[in-house]
């Protein structure tokens, strides 16, 4: 992983408005007010308000890059780079799990489960990720593979062909 990989993520512009309009009480919606806090004032007058842009595009091809190899490998790079010292590289490690479905575990009868429900079942995949961590033997594959690298249970329990 880029030693810089954190800059590249983070550092981006945020959206949304720089400021509120200015909290003159002549610019108020109600006019009966003889004064107003920042906080209400810019809850009421501002159209929108910022939120965070992060670029996450170098991680997934960061993470794409690595498919084949180990989890444990791979995650080991990305927290070389991304500590739990700081708040933001934290989150921006939190970001992981939206792209990598990487708690899947194997039921009694070899179902692969995920968050304690069958993977497939009631054709509910849970949120779109693009990778996903074989319980098998730890590799990072990508999730095309994942319909075809479920064992016969999980099609059993699904409805399909077995």
């Amino acid at each position: 992983m880029r030693s810089d990989m954190f800059k590249v993520i983070v550092e981006r512009p945020r959206w949304g408005a720089s400021h509120a309009a200015s909290p003159k009480l002549k610019r108020t919606k109600d006019y009966t007010l003889k004064r107003i806090g920042h906080k209400r004032h810019a809850y009421e007058n501002a159209p929108y308000t910022k939120s965070l842009n992060e670029n996450l595009a170098p991680l997934v091809r960061f993470l794409r890059s690595r498919l084949g190899q180990s989890w444990n490998s791979v995650f080991s790079e990305i927290c070389e780079q991304l500590d739990t010292g700081s708040t933001m590289k934290m989150h921006v490690r939190q970001h992981i799990e939206d792209f990598v479905l990487t708690r899947i575990s194997i039921g009694r009868y070899g179902e692969w489960l995920f968050e304690g429900e069958v993977l497939g079942a009631h054709r509910r995949w849970f949120r779109q990720r693009k990778f996903f961590v074989d319980p098998r033997d730890g590799i990072l594959k990508d999730q095309a593979s994942l319909l075809a690298s479920l064992p016969s249970a999980n099609r059993a329990l699904t409805g399909g062909a077995k």
